[in-house]
């Protein structure tokens, strides 16, 4: 939460009964007063956006305070590159502007750079020592860091100006917690709830110490009223949920899980501690819906791979249970049941000197606070003495500040053994080159680069479905005759050179006629990459993907430009990051949101160095990548850098050793 401090323009909102236009000073007023305050994100972005249009005619006091509402709105979206760009320009025109700095190092913070935020809060209080908004964030922000003595002491120096501030008391009621200091932290929880008994995050802040401590009795007093100050507080009913599932009552804990995802369909933990106690009742298809749910809102979620990973394992697909629980605990090492998990599966694939040391793994580790985590364990101990591995030492005791976390018991219920992801039938390309653009400058090098891939990839044994300089008709023809020849496949390979495009997030592929005039035109003009994928990941097998595609293009910026100054910024440089289905590999001629070069040879650098090394007899893929980016940063003095994402499951080789 936020302890925020926008800068309001001053203006009137005028409210009236004549429908003849509003005086231009009028409307203007409105748009100041709307960007201030106005009762949506969304609406306080097109009035700021309105006042910016008038440039110089505004002041530059309120030129500044109107990128630093706009700011204030895209922070509220979780915009924060939109956000940090328009503080930039607030400190640009006012650098003594204390909220554009404080509204900075927030957005710096949630995207987890602490020390620009850190410099940001003290910049701002330097500009103006008295602006407690920016002190509390400071303190907050070091709490964060793991900085918790100095967070405590910056909440007194708050407290001195601000001593009937319930936030503040919050703010350092988190920050004991953090030092695993309960008991003084409920004391400051207490003390806010005094100030303020209609916060319900308090409520919750404090329900969480007692859900803790296994009192959830109390826990869940504090959540009902959280409930009955704020009925729209999803988190209180997650938590909730979490308090009676520990209590073992399933079905109550359904109840507010389902509540909460009513409020907020968004949220990630809800659908994963629901998506396990649907596991843990056997009821394995919802479990899975729920779980890839969550994943798809947020991919790094490591305790929901490794409960997706044990629902693969209960279905007997141990290819994707590897894939999902190897992928949890490099996320995250800490999840101890997952270790367990893991160990399952390599035990039913016969590989019982992993799934031992698993079992070791998950015996001595510090515990932690995990839902199931005492199953895990005995688990663990029946078949580290079943397997001969003798007894490993006891675990240490966890932490006391770390958090529940929902994570399922691995039962030791027989499961089919199945591999993971390999070749077992023909591969199958699809090969573009775009480059005779008639709207824009053409590149001279991807037909070359496609032809010489094509060429490549037949003398490696793929059925290659090919195109050059392919109008939007022409390259949709090509995707759907690729689309025909993927089942059955045990390879298929996708290989794209030309421009494209990224806006809000999605990765667009530009035929050679595509203008791009109008935000309308692009779904009609260009190809959406995740149609593509999504064909290839239709059945289980090893997808490769090339996207030499992130060169710099004209379409991009005209395309910017059609779309107003308030929604152009969602048109990005590159393409933008794709993170691969199971049994995928993609790869990005350069970084994501960042341009590649065409080159001044024949090939693009890129596509110089996958040629030069994927006929490397038994060079396995990402072997193989590892070279081509050294190659590429070498030949274009660090100025690209290729990138992939994996989520094989196994060993691929264009050219197997003979």
């Amino acid at each position: 939460m936020m302890y925020n401090g926008f800068l309001g323009v001053c203006g009137v909102l005028l409210l009236g009964l004549a429908l003849a236009p509003l005086p231009a000073s009028a409307r203007q007023d409105r748009d100041k007063a709307a960007c201030a305050r106005g009762a949506t994100n969304e609406e306080r972005i097109a009035a700021c956006g309105r006042v910016l249009d008038r440039g110089e005619r505004e002041s530059r006091e309120e030129r500044s305070a109107a990128y630093v509402n706009r700011a204030f709105a895209y922070n509220n979206q979780h915009e924060y590159d939109l956000a940090i760009r328009d503080l930039d320009e607030a400190i640009t025109i006012n650098p003594r502007n204390s909220h554009a700095f404080n509204n900075r190092a927030w957005a710096f913070k949630q995207k987890g750079d602490y020390e620009r935020a850190l410099r940001d809060y003290g910049e701002a209080l330097r500009v103006e020592p008295k602006n407690n908004v920016a002190r509390v964030n400071l303190a907050d922000a070091f709490r964060d860091k793991g900085e918790y003595d100095q967070s405590i002491r910056i909440c007194e120096d708050a407290l001195q100006q601000e001593p009937t501030n319930a936030y503040i008391f919050s703010v350092r009621a988190r920050a004991y917690l953090g030092k695993g200091d309960r008991d003084r932290a409920v004391r400051d929880y207490d003390e806010a709830i005094r100030l303020n008994p209609k916060s319900d995050d308090f409520r919750t802040g404090r329900g969480d110490i007692f859900r803790e401590r296994g009192d959830n009795e109390r826990a869940v007093r504090d959540y009902d009223e959280a409930v009955r100050v704020n009925p729209k507080n999803w988190y209180a009913n997650y938590a909730r949920g979490l308090s009676d599932n520990d209590s073992g009552q399933a079905d109550r804990a359904l109840h507010d899980l389902d509540e909460a995802l009513r409020i907020n369909p968004r949220a990630a933990v809800a659908l994963n501690l629901r998506g396990l106690i649907y596991r843990l009742q056997d009821k394995l298809d919802p479990a899975m819906e729920d779980l890839n749910e969550a994943l798809r809102i947020n991919p790094q979620f490591a305790v929901a791979l490794a409960n997706r990973g044990d629902v693969w394992r209960r279905k007997g697909d141990v290819g994707r249970a590897l894939s999902d629980l190897n992928e949890a605990l490099r996320l995250d090492p800490s999840i101890t049941p997952a270790y367990v998990t893991r160990g399952l599966v390599l035990e039913k694939t016969g590989d019982t000197e992993r799934a031992r040391a698993d079992y070791q793994t998950a015996l001595s580790r510090t515990a932690g606070k995990f839902t199931t985590l005492k199953a895990a364990l005995d688990t663990a101990r029946e078949h580290l003495a079943a397997l001969g591995g003798g007894t490993a030492p006891p675990a240490a005791s966890a932490p006391p500040s770390r958090p529940a976390q929902a994570v399922p018991a691995p039962g030791a219920s027989p499961v089919a053994a199945a591999a993971t992801i390999d070749e077992r039938g023909p591969r199958v390309a699809l090969v573009i080159g775009n480059g005779a653009y008639a709207n824009v400058t053409a590149l001279a090098n991807p037909p070359n680069d496609a032809r010489d891939m094509a060429s490549t990839l037949r003398d490696l044994g793929f059925r290659v479905i090919e195109g050059y300089n392919l109008d939007g008709a022409k390259m949709r023809s090509k995707i759907a005759d690729f689309g025909a020849a993927m089942p059955g496949a045990g390879v298929t390979l996708f290989y794209y050179a030309g421009h494209g495009m990224q806006v809000a997030g999605k990765n667009y592929l530009v035929p050679v006629d595509a203008k791009l005039e109008h935000p309308s035109s692009l779904g009609l003009e260009a190809v959406e990459v995740s149609t593509v994928i999504s064909d290839m990941e239709s059945e289980k097998r090893i997808n490769l993907v090339f996207l030499d595609a992130c060169r710099d293009n004209p379409l991009s910026r005209s395309l910017a430009r059609s779309m107003g100054t308030t929604r152009s910024a969602s048109v990005g440089q590159g393409l933008a990051q794709l993170n691969a289905g199971i049994g995928t590999l993609i790869t990005f001629a350069t970084s994501p949101d960042t341009v590649a070069l065409d080159g001044t040879g024949k090939n693009s650098p890129f596509t110089t160095a996958l040629l030069k090394h994927i006929r490397t007899p038994g060079l396995e893929v990402r072997a193989m990548l590892t070279r081509v980016r050294a190659d590429v940063i070498r030949a274009t003095n660090e100025q690209q850098v290729p990138w992939d994402h994996s989520s094989l499951t196994g060993e691929f080789y264009f050219k197997p050793n003979s």
